[in-house]
């Protein structure tokens, strides 16, 4: 089961047409050491006199093909998915955290070792809510609660229980755009995934900022903030070689995830 809902499948094109080219040229490992490279910094700001989006309670749930039924859920669990419907909090003086920020469109790269992500179930919410990775990193998926919840990536036939303190390793595959939930009747929050065939994003942190080093230097390169609950938004950059850059990203959100 896990096997077959870890494929991103049918998202490849999405990502391609979101964030433009997505496979930078290939070149030999000597020439990738010595490609110019910068460092990008910035903020992702929530657009003046909008309200913070949320989900809906149907966004954190999937429903596989047969279900079956449940022993009941941990008191704490209400309040947790409740918290977890707004992933993206703002802080005093309207910064995101929890936006992915990713480059597109440029020609020259610095490759990196794969990294694992870890996602974990605790007090019955998914953390972290959002992971930004690159094709050939792996997934590292644990349950820490006691309740025996049903982790799927996709859709599937049924939900298998995953065991306390047992974990799951899955292979990211790149160009896919998708999200952990738990199945219907135990839901668990929900962590959205993308992944990307470059290594040039990151995530902002608590205070709406992010930092990507090895970005490409001396051309011109598409820089876009993106999260499920806001419109697309983006700009284009030029960094120096050697050199630090600075941009703030404006993000409106989704009309329909707008509290009414």
């Amino acid at each position: 089961m896990w096997a077959h809902s870890a494929r991103f499948s049918g998202l490849a094109l999405l990502c391609c047409v979101a964030w433009g080219a997505c496979r930078p040229e290939q070149a030999s490992e000597p020439t990738r050491r010595k490609r110019p490279v910068g460092t990008l910094v910035g903020h992702v700001r929530l657009a003046p006199g909008a309200q913070l989006p949320s989900y809906t309670s149907l966004d954190l749930v999937r429903r596989p093909l047969r279900v079956h039924g449940f022993s009941a859920l941990p008191s704490e669990c209400r309040a947790a998915n409740e918290a977890a419907r707004s992933p993206v909090q703002r802080t005093t003086d309207g910064l995101l955290s929890g936006i992915v920020v990713a480059a597109s469109d440029f020609t020259r790269v610095r490759e990196r070792t794969p990294r694992v992500h870890k996602v974990a179930i605790e007090h019955c919410r998914l953390q972290p809510a959002i992971i930004a990775a690159t094709g050939g990193d792996t997934l590292s998926l644990e349950n820490r609660d006691e309740f025996p919840f049903e982790p799927l990536i996709g859709p599937g036939y049924r939900g298998t229980p995953l065991p306390h303190a047992e974990k799951v390793k899955l292979p990211m595959i790149p160009g896919g755009i998708d999200s952990i939930l738990c199945s219907l009747g135990a839901p668990c929050g929900r962590t959205d995934l993308v992944v990307f065939f470059h290594p040039v994003h990151g995530v902002t942190d608590a205070r709406g900022g992010f930092r990507i080093a090895n970005f490409p230097a001396s051309e011109l390169v598409r820089v876009s903030a993106w999260h499920p609950l806001f419109d697309e938004n983006e700009t284009f950059v030029w960094v120096e070689p050697g050199q630090q850059s600075s941009i703030e990203l404006v993000l409106v959100p989704k009309p329909r995830f707008v509290p009414q």
